[in-house]
């Protein structure tokens, strides 16, 4: 089946089950990695590989309930969590702490390979809960799914990256790692697009445009609110911040049952803590981001073989929506 194939391709099983054109960009302009490491990328486009240095400063969540071992004590304490608010359990916050860390940060930059004159507006992109950087780079059906191609072809080039804890980023406790984490990465990153330093042969942007998808675009709305000059633009996809009735967060926790990432697949997950969970299978990926019977279930099926952990630290700070009115962008 094609769909078996296509996964085959993007684990990096099986590079002659990948399609032609996957896996290979525009190499010679690549200073930072010496080959290409992703399964695929678009034909239309000249991609190469970074590994990016950054040092981050920033205020987060200090959590104060106890770190679980495996998923039992991981359920109860997700039921405490979840129970209602007359319960009276004890607070899980415990005011915030400054972090300080280092992280190298993991990069794509696609670049048309036909100009139209447009390849110096830069859409900076940050992943969601799922897949990590290969959310926008689908080896799958790409001619569907794989927005780089997409802008590619409209003439924009496209900075995509691996959020710390995914991916081929550094891995910091999910004790550790939340929104804020996200904010500041994200902010370095920006800075650094900025230069010119990480956009192959396009060289400086002439614009910069933020774009999320999910958890990815809570972190984006969270850094324009910080630093509103930071981009141009900002697009915001699986993004509903109804700031009247708020998120249901205890609902949608529940309904990714969640798993104990390196206890569900230690060949994947098992150098990152207990703090790294999962969804537990295919079903509660479908629970929360498709709807029946509006889907491809092999791109449900290809979804899930790349996802990768999240935090508990980033599902219990995703939902902060602050002010953004001092952003004049588009």
């Amino acid at each position: 089946m094609a769909i078996v194939t296509t996964i085959l391709c993007a684990l990096g099983v099986d590079a002659a089950a990948c399609p032609p054109g996957a896996g290979h960009g525009h190499g010679s302009a690549n200073t930072t990695t010496p080959a290409l490491t992703q399964p695929y990328y678009p034909a239309n486009a000249h991609c190469v590989e970074y590994t990016i240095p950054i040092s981050v400063s920033y205020d987060r969540v200090n959590f104060n309930f106890s770190q679980w071992s495996d998923n039992y004590a991981l359920e109860q304490t997700l039921a405490d969590f979840t129970t209602r608010p007359t319960a009276g359990f004890a607070g899980i916050v415990n005011g915030t702490v400054h972090e300080t860390a280092n992280y190298t940060v993991a990069a794509s930059f696609c670049a048309p390979k036909k100009s139209i004159g447009k390849e110096k507006t830069v859409l900076l992109v940050t992943h969601g809960i799922g897949p990590g950087r290969a959310h926008w780079n689908s080896a799958y059906s790409p001619e569907q799914y794989n927005f780089v191609q997409y802008a590619v072809e409209a003439g924009y080039s496209v900075f995509f990256y691996d959020r710390v804890g995914c991916g081929e980023s550094s891995k910091e406790s999910g004790y550790v790692t939340q929104l804020s984490t996200g904010v500041a990465v994200l902010q370095q990153l920006a800075a650094a697009v900025r230069t010119g330093r990480y956009t192959g042969t396009v060289g400086k942007p002439s614009k910069l445009v933020l774009m999320g998808f999910s958890f990815g675009s809570y972190i984006t709305h969270n850094t324009i609110a910080a630093t509103p000059d930071i981009a141009d633009a900002v697009v915001l996809t699986a993004f509903g911040a109804n700031l009247t009735a708020g998120v249901n967060g205890n609902g949608l926790l529940r309904s990714f049952v969640p798993r104990v990432a390196a206890l569900s697949n230690a060949q994947r997950f098992g150098l990152l803590d207990t703090g790294y969970l999962t969804w537990v299978d295919k079903y509660a990926l479908i629970e929360n981001y498709f709807k029946y019977p509006y889907y491809d279930t092999d791109a449900v099926a290809y979804v899930e073989s790349t996802k990768e952990a999240f935090s508990i630290g980033e599902f219990l700070t995703f939902a902060t929506v602050p002010d953004t009115s001092s952003f004049t962008g588009a």
